[in-house]
């Protein structure tokens, strides 16, 4: 495998296991408090991550110019996997899936344009239209009735957020590691969690052997290996070429929907799996010719 292929394999990965989002959201829905259960799972995460760094002495201290660019890449976090939460709870999750990419992948394009001066090439914006066309043929939210309006707004900003995310880490991927990077976002997140938590008065929950808790316990496991490899892969990528291998997501959200719920696979969704992945791979392709 050719090196320049590895960020796009690492990103690849991180949006398979990424896309078990929705199944264990299903699992734990609102039987731990939203807010706590994430600060839970943040601690979890910013001690697997940083306690490792700190006893090796490894822990980079960190630039005051750049903790704006951290706080505001956690914030976008927030706002990525709150949006995503309770829509892939409240709406079908193929059609969550559809508008939260739909935000993401819009947002990714704009934030790569006007934070790292990135242009958008013909073939990008080719690779753009097939991938939204796909997605557009995958699912049709024509029939979200106007009582879930919240949850579409929900799924839309919770991309946007995602976005903030994904491609924010470009701004100091390459002083910090991104062990680091993914453990001070979880210490960030953690902080933000708390808070939240407390304003809403949450009852907290004593940890359980139960199946609740081992959803809880996989979403720590999938949010911190599927960090890794994001801040790797959008190290190495433009925004825009990352934004659009995220969109395979959506294919494995389908295939997903299916085996766990029955969501029937049409014509026009694997017809638009099809476009999403041309959408993902024509940017590679034309990079390496």
């Amino acid at each position: 495998m050719n090196r320049p292929l590895y960020p796009a394999f690492s990103l690849l990965l991180a949006t398979f296991l990424y896309s078990f989002f929705g199944v264990l959201t299903r699992i734990m829905g609102f039987d731990l408090p939203i807010y706590f259960a994430s600060f839970t799972r943040d601690l979890a995460g910013a001690l697997i991550l940083l306690l490792p760094l700190v006893l090796l002495g490894k822990l980079q201290k960190v630039a005051k110019q750049d903790w704006p660019w951290l706080i505001l890449r956690s914030a976008g976090g927030v706002f990525g996997f709150l949006g995503s939460y309770y829509a892939m709870y409240n709406l079908p999750i193929g059609t969550a899936y559809f508008i939260f990419y739909g935000g993401s992948t819009i947002f990714g394009f704009l934030s790569g344009a006007w934070l790292f001066k990135e242009k958008i090439s013909f073939i990008e914006g080719l690779s753009l239209l097939v991938s939204l066309l796909g997605l557009i043929m995958i699912y049709s939210i024509g029939g979200v009735g106007v009582g879930l309006l919240p949850y579409v707004i929900w799924a839309f900003v919770g991309g946007m957020g995602a976005a903030v995310w994904n491609t924010f880490s470009k701004k100091i991927s390459g002083i910090y590691s991104a062990t680091q990077l993914n453990g001070l976002d979880f210490a960030i997140f953690t902080v933000m969690m708390l808070g939240l938590s407390l304003l809403a008065g949450e009852t907290w929950v004593a940890p359980a052997w139960n199946l609740i808790w081992l959803a809880n316990l996989l979403f720590v496991i999938m949010f911190v290996v599927t960090g890794q490899l994001m801040i790797y892969g959008f190290k190495y990528l433009d925004a825009q070429k990352g934004s659009l291998i995220m969109l395979l997501e959506v294919v494995f959200g389908a295939l997903i929907g299916w085996l766990f719920y029955q969501e029937a696979l049409g014509i026009g969704a694997l017809l638009g799996g099809l476009l999403i992945l041309l959408g993902a791979v024509l940017p590679q392709v034309s990079k390496k010719a």
